[in-house]
């Protein structure tokens, strides 16, 4: 009688601790870390106003590094209370962006997870393609990636592009450590 209810018991503690040591089995880690701060945000709306203001013909070409991209994405998500996502780092590397953070799956089990896509301009339209996913050891499978891809697609095209109706972004380049973005602006 009592192993049947110790066997449940041991199996539960086991999968808990199989849990709780997720993070040591490994899992994406940045190349090197980056630190968000308000000091990066201002120097980008700062560039950002500049480059839009001196624009002649409403055109304009920015720059932003790794170190704005992931200060402006840790603003956001800290203005966002139900996602389980913290530490984000944005690095523009390999001709694509790769976003690591942690993802609190439950609470006492947070895993390291990475998004890997590349970025593409055209006809005045954004596009993206996931090309890599991995939270804690497991990758995504790439059968998975193509819906997140249309999702994500549909997402941009109806949340963000929607609001942006300020600048038409004509081309996006990734290089190392940073990503430059040129566009137009209504004159006038």
């Amino acid at each position: 009688m009592r192993s049947h209810i110790l066997v449940p018991i041991i199996v539960l503690a086991i999968a808990a601790q199989v849990c709780c040591c997720c993070t040591m089995v490994g899992g994406p880690q940045p190349p090197y870390p980056i630190t968000a701060s308000d000091e990066a945000i201002q120097r980008f709306q700062e560039r950002w106003a500049t480059a839009v203001d001196e624009s002649t013909d409403g055109s304009f070409t920015i720059t932003i590094t790794d170190e704005e991209m992931t200060s402006l994405l840790a603003q956001m998500l800290a203005e966002q209370d139900e996602l389980a996502i913290s530490q984000p780092q944005v690095h523009f590397r390999n001709g694509r962006v790769e976003v690591y953070a942690t993802v609190t799956v439950a609470d006492p089990l947070a895993l390291p997870g990475m998004v890997a896509l590349s970025v593409i301009a055209t006809d005045s339209e954004i596009g993206v393609t996931l090309e890599e996913m991995a939270f804690g050891p497991l990758p995504i499978p790439e059968p998975i990636l193509e819906p997140l891809t249309d999702t994500l697609n549909e997402m941009l095209s109806e949340s963000i592009l929607a609001e942006m109706d300020e600048a038409t972004i004509t081309d996006i380049q990734i290089g190392e450590g940073q990503m430059t973005i040129s566009g137009r602006v209504p004159s006038g």
